[in-house]
């Protein structure tokens, strides 16, 4: 991407303009910042709670309550995707590659890379995986994680054509620097811009700031690692984006701003139940007596440590009060000089109001709510949970379809660079990349079994691999030798004693004598 000397900032782009704010407001709620929520939520949630507190903000507001939620979902998208680690398979002739991978992808954390982007991009839409080299840091290659919100794409025919990478070095709003990384078609173009908060500026030397220091040259070539294509990958959260003709991903928490708002006022609202429903104790003016403390000697009177000199206060210890005239009366006609004042508390109704907007939120962004934790109450079964779980399960395999091909495509660019400028092995091809299967029940697993091998409908081998299907092909083929080998052994219990299998050739039973009988009978 070009860029022109004292232009506007960010690029004047239909999309970025209308996904900026968005970004922002996602942003904050995944954050949890209260600033930033004042600041960007009153953008996507207008009239609510924190557009209210954005316009009295600094008027003496009271105090602000937020409830993570968004964070929540973010990261447990995150887990439904990566908890588990997927497997590379780089062919049974690639020993090398695979070695060198298990050893690449444990130094660089390749899992815990991918979980982090994986929370990014439900929080805020979408990723870019970006490998990169610095021998100056590693002798391997790196993998990092690059926001939506920090990048300007290049799209075409809905495939990433180029792409700016932009870091603000410093926190100046009228003298910003930026560092754009541009990626383009078999090069990396690094510069160094001075300008402010809504202007580029004018070019710099890299040199003029450390982090950039080191990349000073020509531009990169990577025509050698992959030709004319970027080492760059776009992982969308999710698709089609309504709000934009260009395929940025859709963040879990879109649509859903005014409800987090909502769940935000709710919980504040509780809170300050509780704060105003605290117990007091309304005494009248007689029920004060004259006080005085000197030194080190103090007593505590009405909750608060009197001292040094004389005062009036309520003494809390006091077993016995002397009526005095004057004193309010009650409905009897007595006395009545204190009274105490406890306002109720709608716990329920909060809870209610919580617990239904929670689970619609949950909801809506694609997952069921058992999966947080929800509704889980008594013993499940789990043909049960995976029904209730259903939801989620949908969504995990409809992002893990956004993410396999990105995964395996940046894995792919990691060794080409090992191998290109850290002389590793060359890799064959692009993996193969699965999810490991989920564990089911083994009680009903082998209940089904059971049933299915009475109706004489499952094989030995489609048996073990339904009791494991963790195992490859070559352990569940000498897992049924084994098992046809002891049942060719073990004892008939309808013979009393002939083994199973086909019987001696040169023992070959009278055909005119009934199975089980003999010289006993």
């Amino acid at each position: 991407m070009l860029i022109a000397e004292g232009s506007a900032w960010p690029p004047p782009q239909n999309y970025y303009d209308t996904m900026r704010y968005r970004w922002e407001s996602w942003s904050a709620w995944w954050s949890g910042d209260l600033h930033r929520l004042r600041t960007t939520a009153p953008h996507t949630a207008p009239g609510g709670y924190w557009a209210r507190h954005a316009a009295k903000h600094g008027k003496g507001e009271t105090r602000q309550m937020h409830m993570p939620l968004a964070a929540d979902i973010a990261r447990t998208s995150a887990e439904l995707i990566f908890g588990d680690s997927p497997r590379l398979d780089w062919g049974d002739d690639a020993t090398a590659v695979t070695d060198a991978w298990e050893t690449l992808a444990d130094d660089i954390g390749w899992t815990n890379t991918l979980l982090e982007g994986a929370e990014t991009a439900a929080a805020l839409g979408g990723v870019y995986l970006h490998p990169l080299w610095d021998k100056n840091l590693s002798d391997r290659p790196i993998l990092t994680m690059v926001r939506d919100d920090d990048a300007i794409p290049v799209f075409r025919f809905g495939r990433l054509a180029a792409v700016t990478f932009v870091t603000v070095l410093n926190d100046d709003p009228h003298n910003t620097l930026r560092w754009l990384e541009h990626h383009e078609p078999g090069q990396i173009r690094h510069e160094l811009w001075l300008g402010s908060a809504a202007n580029v500026g004018r070019a710099v030397p890299l040199t003029d700031h450390p982090v950039t220091a080191g990349l000073a040259g020509e531009p990169i070539n990577t025509k050698a690692i992959r030709g004319n294509e970027l080492l760059v990958d776009y992982v969308p959260n999710d698709l089609p984006q309504p709000l934009v003709h260009t395929p940025h991903g859709r963040s879990d928490l879109q649509g859903l701003e005014t409800d987090l708002d909502a769940l935000d006022e709710v919980w504040d609202s509780w809170i300050r139940d509780i704060r105003l429903g605290k117990g007091r104790i309304l005494a009248s003016a007689e029920m004060l007596e004259p006080v005085s403390t000197t030194g080190s000697v103090a007593r505590q009177f009405f909750g608060k440590l009197v001292g040094g000199g004389r005062e009036k206060a309520f003494d809390l210890d006091a077993e016995a009060f002397t009526p005095l005239p004057g004193m309010p009366m009650d409905d009897a006609g007595k006395p009545a000089p204190i009274t105490v004042a406890q306002f109720a508390l709608r716990v329920q109704e909060h809870a209610d109001t919580a617990n239904e907007l929670v689970d619609n939120i949950v909801s809506r962004a694609g997952y069921a709510p058992q999966t947080f934790g929800r509704h889980v109450e008594g013993q499940l079964s789990g043909t049960a949970m995976s029904r209730r779980e259903r939801r989620s399960n949908s969504t995990q395999g409809r992002k893990r379809q956004y993410w396999k091909p990105g995964a395996r495509r940046a894995a792919e660019t990691l060794m080409l660079v090992n191998a290109h400028i850290f002389s590793g092995p060359m890799p064959t091809g692009r993996p193969a990349l699965e999810w490991p299967v989920d564990q089911a029940d083994p009680k009903e697993m082998a209940e089904t079994i059971n049933l299915l091998a009475q109706a004489e409908a499952i094989s030995t081998e489609i048996k073990v691999k339904m009791a494991h299907p963790e195992w490859e092909q070559k352990d569940v083929d000498e897992e049924v030798k084994r098992i046809k080998a002891e049942k060719a052994t073990a004892p008939d219990p309808l013979t009393g004693g002939e083994p199973f299998g086909p019987p001696d050739p040169g023992q070959q039973p009278d055909p005119q004598q009934p199975p089980g009988s003999g010289e006993q009978q």
